[in-house]
């Protein structure tokens, strides 16, 4: 019978020899042929041990990084030259267009806005979506959403019309060939999408039209949006979940916005997942709620207010960005 562990060293005198020594040279390579494998299998199971880490961290929500760059991203928006919101915040950057174009039959009374630009410092193709502007615009997403019919997006799900609409116009008025654009020329950079008010449910409905129509894998793409209203159905909110999950609604203490329109009024739902800051947004004290619709969070809040939706991380973001992001932040 084969001594399975029996010694290899060819030096061991006092051994007594259990096999011949035709059968110990194939033990010995056994062993270290099994030896090499087995190293192998380790360096493998360690090395994605490390991945599935490190993929872990960086799916967790940052205060440092939202606090430090979606703020001005999303004053960009309501820039005159965007340009110089942006050049505050990267030195290397590569603006493609911000386009604007009428969102519906009121026309220029009425338009909706996005930015598309490439960030080399952050390696990163990023889409921003511009907020509700105007009280005749407040007043026909409002009343559309109210009384239209919902509409089929494309990963599943119905959405509010007027989200719906006003995506679409700025994706196929410009934005669509420049991310294209981008795309092609820098094809490992992730894709950051996000906006305020309004204009996070459209970067809520960009993130989840490039992965349904499998434009960006789910891994490659960041959600971020402050004070974004309920965008679609429940059916639109699990599927939202499961193509992009790397998604976080930011909401500031008492903002009316994220509630509206009600919860389960004709079906309207959040998506995953929460950040709410119940405080000036001065620290980086926040509540993360996983849930589509977290008690612990905003939702546990009925005194809503109009003023915490227009300031986040102490920037107004709508006179901040008309001053191309000059002056006090705050006013």
């Amino acid at each position: 019978m084969i001594n399975m562990n029996a010694p290899c060293s060819s030096d061991n005198r006092n051994s007594t020899p259990l096999i011949t020594p035709r059968f110990s040279t194939t033990q010995c390579s056994f062993n270290a042929s099994s030896n090499m494998k087995m190293a192998k299998i380790n360096r493998l199971f360690l090395f994605f041990v490390a991945l599935f880490f490190l993929g872990t961290v960086e799916a967790k929500y940052s205060d440092a990084w939202v606090r430090q760059r979606f703020p001005t991203i999303f004053a960009a928006t309501e820039a005159p030259d965007p340009a110089r919101c942006l050049e505050k915040l990267f030195r290397s950057y590569e603006i493609k267009k911000h386009v604007q174009v009428p969102c519906d039959e009121l026309g220029a009374l009425d338009t909706c806005s996005g930015l598309s630009f490439a960030s080399h410092d952050d390696k990163a193709i990023v889409l921003v979506f511009r907020g509700t502007k105007g009280t005749i615009q407040l007043l026909v997403e409002s009343e559309e959403l109210v009384y239209r019919n919902k509409t089929q997006w494309y990963g599943g799900g119905q959405v509010g019309f007027y989200f719906a609409r006003a995506f679409n116009v700025v994706w196929n008025n410009g934005m669509k060939d420049d991310f294209n654009t981008l795309r092609s020329k820098y094809p490992g950079y992730e894709i950051w999408v996000g906006g305020h008010s309004l204009g996070g449910s459209m970067a809520a409905l960009a993130s989840n039209y490039l992965v349904a129509n499998q434009l960006v894998k789910s891994s490659k793409i960041k959600l971020v949006t402050f004070g974004e209203p309920r965008t679609g159905n429940k059916e639109f909110a699990d599927q939202h979940d499961a193509l992009v999950p790397f998604s976080y609604r930011v909401i500031h203490r008492k903002d009316i916005v994220p509630h509206l329109p009600l919860d389960g009024m004709d079906g309207f739902h959040h998506h995953r997942n929460e950040i709410w800051y119940n405080n000036d947004m001065s620290t980086p004290d926040f509540v993360e709620c996983d849930e589509q619709e977290g008690r612990n969070c905003s939702d546990a809040e009925l005194d809503w207010l109009i003023k915490d939706h227009h300031r986040y991380f102490g920037v107004y973001m709508y006179y901040y960005g008309a001053r191309n992001c000059t002056g006090d932040p705050a006013n």
